[in-house]
């Protein structure tokens, strides 16, 4: 048995100028949430760094947006930024999915409020905050937010089912470890990829909500039909160490066939919770496609 809360939003830009996006804009809307949120909420501005600070438990600051830095736990927000190249023109919109985990959704007007300015993400590229939405994911559908986000528990996604005999997924730029090394793409494979999904949902059930049994899912029942892989090095500013890094990444597809209902309900959670490293920028998006 395990459990958790989460809530999904979208945030609908309305860009102000025409312009050519970037493919990887996750690293941008992070620093952009991170920088806002702590002007807006910090009382202790003077303070030489956040882990000298008596509040560093209770602001929203760091229990939303430090929480691997600052409190040794996984991050409290996922974001799932669009991995595409847009020709964007003006008036035209764009997408910023964030899954909040346990109570950093209460705090959500917190993070819409810290995209509420123009943001400029860099080279004359200028987007202005639209509509927010909440999205629902059994309905698979997203709704206007009005005065509140609603959250929906994870052990739910254990009682969906499909009668589909194969699955089709797609996974974006995703880092992801075993054995204490960084896979690479012509490594990966469904162990890892079963193993990856257990270990995700179960660290986020242990720091956010509970685990009171080993989760498990028969990999004998799964087979791969196809796979195809590639790296994708994500490359990012890191205002802390202010240098360029890189993040090791892979992208492709994956085909799995069998008893599909077997992980089904997994990666129905784990398209909104993302998979492996650096999830608080866009990493580990996988998605079930047709």
């Amino acid at each position: 048995m395990f459990n958790f809360e989460f809530s999904r939003i979208r945030l609908e830009f309305k860009a102000l100028n025409s312009f050519k996006t970037p493919y990887f804009l996750g690293s941008t809307f992070r620093g952009i949430m991170g920088r806002k949120l702590k002007k807006m909420v910090c009382i202790k501005p003077f303070e030489p760094s956040c882990e000298s600070c008596e509040f560093k438990t209770t602001c929203p600051y760091t229990t939303i947006f430090e929480t691997e830095a600052m409190l040794n736990q996984p991050s409290k927000y996922i974001m799932k930024p669009p991995f595409k190249v847009q020709e964007l023109k003006e008036n035209e919109t764009i997408n910023l999915d964030i899954t909040l985990l346990g109570d950093s959704a209460n705090y959500w007007e917190f993070i819409i409020n810290s995209y509420s300015e123009v943001l400029h993400i860099g080279k004359e590229r200028y987007l202005k905050l639209q509509n927010i939405y909440f999205y629902h994911p059994f309905e698979e559908k997203y709704y206007p937010i009005k005065s509140f986000i609603p959250k929906f528990e994870a052990k739910k996604f254990l009682e969906l089912k499909t009668d589909k005999e194969e699955l089709n997924l797609k996974f974006n730029p995703t880092s992801l470890k075993n054995k204490s090394q960084m896979v690479r793409f012509d490594e990966f494979n469904k162990d890892i990829l079963i193993k990856s999904i257990l270990s995700r949902i179960s660290v986020i059930a242990q720091n956010y909500g509970e685990r009171t049994d080993r989760l498990f899912i028969d990999k004998e029942k799964i087979d791969v039909e196809y796979q195809d892989f590639k790296p994708s090095p994500m490359k990012r500013w890191s205002n802390r160490k202010k240098k360029h890094m890189t993040i090791p990444a892979f992208e492709g597809e994956m085909g799995l066939k069998g008893e599909i209902n077997e992980i089904y309900p997994y990666l129905k959670l784990i398209e909104n919770i993302n998979l492996g490293k650096s999830v608080s920028f866009g990493l580990g998006s996988v998605e079930i496609t047709d």
